[in-house]
């Protein structure tokens, strides 16, 4: 009950403008390092939508799934359970289980990206946004930043940089 209590608590709280700017300012090198990763694993590539208003609807399902359901279960529940035992453990349990659900994902629900989800690359990229989010997480005390990131990227990825499209 206490973690979802402090998932709540995480929701509720809405970071200032420096706690923004600082999230952003976490996210950035680990962006870049994603980017690359993505680009010489070959599935990050420059090839924008063009239809908009099916694009805007993607973007809007994009900020429920992934972004929103994703970071209430690893950055909320989990890494809030996680850390009544251990802090630091906790951490990186919540971080490993994130790099983990995506070639679960892939092995079990078959979307089709399944295949870029086994892709090392992708799995290191995956592993770099768990340790920026969580961090992002423990020092905003708020979950806003980290499904605002997780959105950003999961929209930019399918509809500007060759991420598997519906």
């Amino acid at each position: 009950m206490r973690a979802v209590n402090q998932t709540l608590r995480a929701l509720q709280i809405w970071p200032d403008a420096a706690r923004w700017q600082a999230a952003v300012a976490i996210a950035l090198p680990a962006v870049a390092l994603i980017a690359l990763s993505g680009f010489l694993g070959g599935w990050l590539y420059f090839n924008p939508v063009g239809d908009l208003s099916s694009a805007l609807v993607a973007a809007v399902i994009l900020f429920f799934v992934p972004s929103l359901l994703e970071e209430l279960v690893f950055r909320g529940l989990l890494l809030s359970w996680f850390a009544t035992f251990s802090q630091r453990a906790g951490n990186w349990l919540a971080i490993g289980l994130f790099v983990l659900w995506h070639p679960f994902q892939a092995l079990t629900f078959g979307p089709p990206w399944s295949a870029i989800f086994l892709q090392p690359s992708f799995l290191f990229a995956t592993f770099i946004l768990g340790i920026v989010l969580t961090h992002i997480r423990i020092v905003s005390q708020s979950l806003w930043p980290v499904i605002a990131i997780h959105w950003l990227l999961a929209v930019t990825w399918k509809l500007v940089l060759g991420g598997p499209y519906y």
